[in-house]
């Protein structure tokens, strides 16, 4: 594959900033007192307060989407989520899939074991690949290449976080370039402010097994943190995967008087791959059947650096800047395969009904192996400057991004099923340079009223070359090359009015992302007619707390699309992103918490939460109008119930509804013969959890359990058959967990 300095490039210019406390020996300091915490609205909206006039944030030096004060998204000018550390720790989750769910208005598909792809959905947009949501770690997107390539082909895993943030609405101008749907930031582990050592390891069911380590310390003002995990597993559908994510930050101040964090981080992925599903008779016969191509595999290696500096410019105005750099490597295995036989050719073997036309699929003797290389390079300065115009206070966000992406495309005939190497059929190379810019002004008029308006400008180009391609007689060296240019303008404003317990959010913005190279620009070089996506959207919503241990919020959506581009879902067509047309997608959603343990002095936690979305997203016009988006389902609910008691012994139930959905554009009922096409019922998942925690040693051991019912269902019919969702699987778990005491370096159990 071709090496791009993108990355090398990315780990060097950190050493631009000299750490002026690094050297330092001296006991470290007493940690600050900590910010309120946010609520926990992972579990329902957060509590009500009335929108204050712009002010500074106390926070870590990281990239944040909503922020760490108690106030934070009161003060985002849209609807918003935050899922804490505690959240995360009730629930134990296996992967990001599990706490995503209980977002409103978010749909997650997960058809690979452990989680390590997952589709992700906001609003009744296409779910496919997570390309229609912007997913950032820290800031820094986690897609393969932001624009020109928005696909999610790994989730990191959940231990790596302390908190998920997701936003929606008009608060998203602020990021891109996809604007269209909803904003999902992970945010890692933070340094500790003393010294802090876990070990956690889980066993389960289908040869599950996963281990963490974690050390992470302070020296006067310098913090870090290191965290190592690997897991493994035989794979509820047989497809068996092994995974390891690395992760270090090192916080410091630097010798401008700023402060600075360093991230590095690696993720490796080899897993089962199967990308053919069963055929509506195999599923008949024996709905849990193994994975039909066990020879396909994926191996993923993605590898990060980032740096944040923050410096502060007088009292009024600071300055942060996020510089990045990140590779990923892919190579996908594909058993080449058949629906139909031809005569005289062997093959490896047939699986199915070979008396029932497409009944049966025929895998050959060969392989295609995709190998591919990503890379991306961008720095995003910000600046925050507060300031009044008569008794109007102003906080201005004023921000832009540069960023370069390039790729790097082969595919290779192999010629034995189990081949990663062979004759070189097809190769490209894409590249793209990128730059935004966006204003925004949260103006807090009185006490009670903060609008914020604000714009955000894209412009991208972008090129395709392809160096060779089969062009009737074999594959042969070409060049066919092309370019294109896409410009993007995103308005939007949001306003908040009302009391600390009850007031509404409302607001506007325009909805945007760019297509992909593949889709604007086809193999010969020309450019196609595929448009971006483009959205008016709308959202109007209530907090409201009318009792101390009681949180409520309700919002309603509308976004009007004049072009939507969603998968070709037709039978016997490719996978390619085609032009859906003029959309509608509009709903509510509504989140509640009832901390039942505080309304009745129980002396124990006892929380109930609860979320439902229903979200009706429509083709409007042609022979489909009417008609739902594919893998939109109207209705979904999430409820959890937590409880905790001083003596350590605790535990979670949730529940999760995700309704009936369609998955082509005609809204075909009935399943056709190679599973591709056909409704998908409601399913119900239970997951549960139960754990004690022994304080004084540090020791916590859990049980839990995932889709408790052991529901058979199914998640999805494409890219080619049908493809269930995760069977029950039960897991036994031990953490061991310290922290040294403050100003000593002894350990003391946390």
């Amino acid at each position: 594959m071709r090496r791009s300095p993108a990355l090398a490039l990315a780990l060097a210019l950190p050493l631009a900033f000299p750490a002026r406390a690094l050297a330092q020996t001296s006991p470290a300091a007493p940690p600050p007192a900590p910010a309120p915490p946010p609520p926990p609205a992972s579990a329902s909206p957060p509590a009500p307060a009335s929108p204050p006039a712009p002010a500074e944030d106390a926070e870590v030096t990281e990239v944040r989407v909503v922020g760490e004060r108690a106030d934070s998204l009161q003060r985002l000018p849209g609807s918003g989520t935050v899922i804490k550390k505690q959240d995360l720790e009730r629930a134990q989750p296996v992967d990001a899939s599990e706490m995503l769910r209980r977002v409103p208005g978010v749909q997650v598909r997960q058809d690979y074991a452990a989680g390590s792809r997952l589709d992700v959905s906001i609003r009744g947009l296409d779910g496919g690949r997570s390309r229609r949501v912007l997913m950032l770690e820290d800031g820094v997107p986690i897609s393969i290449n932001p624009y020109s390539e928005p696909d999610i082909y790994h989730t990191p895993v959940i231990e790596r976080y302390r908190a998920i943030e997701v936003v929606k609405g008009s608060g998203n101008i602020l990021f891109g370039p996809q604007t269209l749907a909803g904003t999902i930031n992970f945010v890692t582990l933070a340094p500790p402010d003393r010294r802090t050592v876990a070990f956690d390891y889980d066993n389960g069911t289908y040869g599950y097994a996963r281990a963490l380590g974690m050390y992470g310390d302070r020296v006067g003002e310098t913090a870090w943190v290191v965290q190592l995990v690997h897991r493994r597993g035989d794979g509820f559908r047989g497809l068996p995967f092994e995974s390891t994510n690395g992760l270090a930050k090192l916080r410091f101040e630097t010798n401008d008087g700023g402060t600075a964090t360093i991230k590095l981080g690696f993720h490796r992925d080899d897993t089962g791959a199967d990308d053919v599903g069963l055929t509506r008779g195999m599923y008949a016969r024996d709905p849990r059947r193994v994975t039909l191509s066990p020879n396909s595999q994926l191996v993923l290696n993605r590898y990060d650096a980032s740096l944040v500096h923050e410096q502060r410019i007088g009292d009024k105005t600071k300055l942060k800047t996020l510089l990045y750099g990140y590779r990923t490597d892919r190579i996908w295995r594909r058993q080449e395969y058949s629906r139909t036989g031809a005569p005289g050719e062997s093959y490896e073997r047939i699986v199915g009904d070979v008396r029932t036309p497409d009944g049966a699929i025929f895998f050959k003797n060969t392989t295609a192996v995709l190998d591919r290389q990503y890379d991306v390079l961008g720095v995003e300065p910000r600046l925050e400057h507060r300031t009044t115009t008569g008794s109007v206070s102003h906080t201005l966000d004023f921000g832009g991004r540069l960023l370069r992406e390039t790729a790097h495309y082969q595919t290779r005939q192999g010629t034995f099923p189990q081949s990663n190497a062979g004759s070189l059929d097809f190769e490209e190379n894409h590249s793209g340079t990128a730059i935004a810019a966006y204003l925004q002004d949260r103006m807090a008029f009185r006490p009670d009223l903060l609008v914020t308006p604000g714009v955000r400008f894209e412009h991208l180009d972008f090129s395709r070359v392809v160096t060779r391609t089969d062009q009737g007689s074999g594959p042969t060296d070409v060049r066919q090359e092309g370019s294109r240019n896409v410009t993007g303008v995103i308005p939007g404003v949001g306003m908040i009015y009302g009391t600390k317990q009850t007031h509404v959010f409302g607001g506007m913005h325009l909805g945007f992302a760019p297509p992909r190279v593949t889709s604007a620009i086809n193999p010969r070089g020309l450019a196609t007619e595929v448009k971006s996506d483009e959205s008016m959207s709308y959202e109007l919503g209530t907090r409201t707390s009318p009792l101390k241990w009681t949180r409520v919020e309700v919002t309603g959506f509308l976004s009007n699309f004049n072009n939507q581009v969603i998968v070709n879902t037709q039978p016997g067509a490719d996978t390619n992103l085609v032009d859906a047309g003029a959309t509608r997608i509009f709903g509510v959603e509504s989140g509640t918490r009832f901390e039942l343990g505080r309304a009745l002095a129980l002396g124990a936690v006892l929380d109930l939460g609860a979320r439902y979305t229903y979200s009706r997203a429509t083709f409007r016009y042609g022979a489909t109008a009417g008609n739902l988006l594919p893998y939109a389902p109207l209705h979904s609910l999430n409820t959890n119930v937590d409880v905790e008691h001083k003596s350590g012994l605790g535990g979670q139930i949730a529940y999760a509804l995700i309704g009936k959905q369609y998955t082509d554009a005609l809204n075909t009922e009935d399943e056709d013969v190679t599973g591709r096409v056909g409704a998908l019922g409601a399913r119900h998942i239970v997951d549960a959890t139960v754990h004690y925690r022994h304080k004084p040693s540090g020791i916590s051991l859990r049980l839990t359990a995932k889709n408790l019912l052991d529901q058979t269902y199914i998640a999805a019919r494409r890219p080619e058959g049908i493809f269930t969702g995760p069977y029950r699987q039960i897991l036994v778990g031990l953490r061991w967990e310290y922290e040294a005491k403050p100003d000593s370096g002894n350990l003391a159990a946390r």
